[in-house]
């Protein structure tokens, strides 16, 4: 049975919708405000319409309003991409674009896609954890961000004395720092309170330790002898540089101290992750790269088999022909976040791990003449098919723990996509869409090792 359809073109402000109904080559088009009332109005109009199909074009982005009020009502819908979109407009309505023509040819595109049963494949099933995808994000941006501070922060303090710069960073011949100690809580706060460094020169003991806040931490007394010692070498320094020192300095401690909540949050949001707490058992992978992976992954059972899991981390190779020459290529189009944190779980897994069978392959290759970023990718991708497949053994044994009812309920929900709030994993209500898909393949010694290790450590986690 074909259905009519309903199109939705987002923008910042809401969304235009346009209902085709089949046979009719007038749309009735309707515009909806992303407020609450505008949302409310737009679901009655929908539900109105009966069973039609519901497209929008875009998705995670100016739809998101529209998507969270479709998925809390149970509406089924289907996402579509703009280019695709407006390749189906071009060619059927016109060249001329507007928000209604958008509306009426995503409507259109779907119901052809229906006519010719291809439609499931743009239902949209998984959907990512909002507030661990966001946190872990904006974890990651800070860090680039407080980096970029640290690194100005050194430039300021070169140019307005060097014999600080090189104490500080533990490089001084005459002064007695072993080791960098410029995102010293106390040198970090003595530089927003006292940044006219000259100034250093008249303090006292008493003065530089309420300058680093009044905590006499065991070292500190030291290092504050050191430097004054070379503050004997200080010069005069401007006003202007002074003052890029102090917020600079006060920049970095805000982002810290930012860092540290937003750890402590995911940390409370995680706490009961099955999938995040069994990453986590990997000698190497802390709570931030294991959160990070499941917030990027979304939702393993997206992924067929683990090719096309490394595909999407930007770990794999894709085909390239042209004439009678056949050769891989690497992929351009691929999440960047979860390649980023597969390079920094392999470079972790083989520091923290140096017995195991993967740190020798990584020693091998670097001894061989690999570069040491190449051969922690070749890591990172046996990482990838350990990952797969532990987590995939996890939505198993999540599956064994419910009754037929149960999956039955939670299928449904699957298909409305209401089962993305499971705090245990992102829509594991479902068993693994492909069967035996590890069959064939040659497991080396660290693959079996592991997947005995996972079948343990889900045994200790529990189920909340």
């Amino acid at each position: 049975m074909l259905r009519d359809a309903i199109g939705i073109d987002p923008d910042s402000l809401g969304c235009q919708c346009a209902f085709v109904k089949l046979g009719e080559g007038q749309a009735q088009q309707r515009g909806y405000l992303a407020t609450e009332e505008g949302m409310e109005g737009f679901i009655r109009w929908v539900k109105k319409k009966g069973d039609v199909i519901v497209a929008i074009e875009g998705s995670n982005g100016q739809s998101k309003p529209i998507e969270k009020a479709l998925r809390a009502e149970e509406i089924v819908f289907y996402s579509f991409k703009p280019s695709d979109v407006d390749k189906f407009r071009k060619a059927v309505l016109g060249q001329n674009k507007n928000n209604e023509k958008d509306a009426e040819s995503a409507a259109r595109y779907a119901m052809a896609l229906e006519a010719q049963g291809k439609l499931d494949n743009w239902k949209r099933v998984w959907f990512a954890d909002e507030e661990l995808q966001g946190l872990t994000r904006s974890y990651s941006q800070k860090t680039k961000e407080a980096t970029r501070e640290i690194n100005r922060l050194w430039k300021l303090l070169r140019t307005a004395s060097v014999d600080l710069y090189l104490a500080l960073g533990g490089k001084h011949p005459d002064i007695n720092i072993s080791e960098n100690i410029l995102q010293n809580e106390g040198i970090l706060t003595l530089l927003t309170k006292k940044p006219d460094i000259y100034e250093w020169k008249t303090l006292s003991e008493v003065d530089f330790l309420a300058a680093m806040g009044d905590r006499n931490y065991k070292g500190r007394k030291e290092i504050i002898k050191e430097i004054q010692k070379t503050s004997k070498s200080f010069r005069l320094v401007s006003a202007a540089i002074s003052l890029m020192i102090k917020n600079t300095a006060a920049q970095i401690m805000l982002f810290k101290q930012q860092l540290s909540e937003i750890k402590k949050m995911i940390e409370k949001l995680t706490k009961d992750n099955r999938a995040v707490k069994i990453l986590e058992l990997y000698k190497g992978i802390g709570i931030l790269t294991a959160s990070t992976l499941i917030a990027e992954i979304i939702d393993i059972r997206r992924f067929v088999k683990e090719d096309n899991l490394a595909s999407y981390a930007g770990l794999g190779r894709r085909e390239y022909k042209t004439g009678n020459n056949e050769k891989e290529i690497p992929a351009y189009f691929f999440n960047h976040r979860l390649k980023n944190v597969f390079m920094t779980a392999a470079r972790n897994y083989v520091l923290f791990n140096p017995d195991l069978h993967l740190a020798g392959y990584y020693r091998n290759l670097v001894k061989g003449g690999m570069k040491k970023t190449d051969a922690r990718k070749r890591v990172a991708r046996a990482l990838v098919r350990v990952f797969f497949r532990v987590l995939y053994s996890l939505v198993g044994s999540y599956n064994s723990e419910n009754n037929e009812e149960e999956k039955i309920r939670r299928e449904s929900d699957m298909a409305n996509g209401l089962s993305r709030s499971n705090k245990d994993y992102s829509n594991i209500s479902l068993s693994s869409p492909t069967n035996n898909n590890t069959e064939g393949v040659e497991k080396s010694k660290v693959e079996e090792n592991h997947n005995s290790v996972a079948n343990r450590l889900l045994e200790k986690i529990p189920v909340s």
